[in-house]
């Protein structure tokens, strides 16, 4: 985070994700990828907050589903135009250990990996890290479930 400003690294690649999904109604959704990889991230704010000035593990939980989820869609259809049926999956296991506390201002953000995939599952872990430190550690199954256009 550019703590100047309070906006994630400029030229790191950065940009806000606008829809209409879920969560987009927990925070803006800032995403960063690349051609074969993407990460997520939010701004702690008041509406995270759990009672002790930190983010409530719910809202942790979500972005590492959501971090794991957005690498997966983006392994399960490389090079897909927008017109072509995509691959979707669908959480069937998430696992996430607390590390240490995000607080109001943070921006806190995903880098996730992709252990195995197979026809029909794919196995991912990554972090969640406010800075260069960690504060999450995430591991998911994810079934995929449909084809479908976008």
């Amino acid at each position: 985070m550019n703590p100047a400003s309070g906006l994630p690294p400029s030229g790191e690649g950065w940009r806000v994700e606008t829809g209409n999904t879920f969560h987009h109604a927990i925070a803006d959704l800032w995403v960063r990828q690349t051609d074969d990889d993407v990460s997520i991230g939010i701004f702690c704010d008041e509406r995270h907050e759990n009672g002790n000035a930190a983010m409530h593990g719910g809202v942790i939980c979500t972005l590492a589903d959501i971090g794991l989820g957005k690498l997966v869609e983006l392994r399960r259809n490389p090079d897909q135009r927008p017109d072509q049926p995509r691959i979707i999956s669908a959480t069937i296991q998430l696992d996430v250990s607390f590390c240490g506390q995000i607080v109001m201002g943070d921006f806190v953000h995903s880098k996730a990996t992709i252990s195995s995939m197979t026809r029909s599952m794919t196995f991912a872990q990554g972090e969640l890290f406010v800075g260069e430190r960690v504060v999450a550690i995430m591991q998911g199954v994810f079934k995929v479930v449909a084809n479908r256009r976008a």
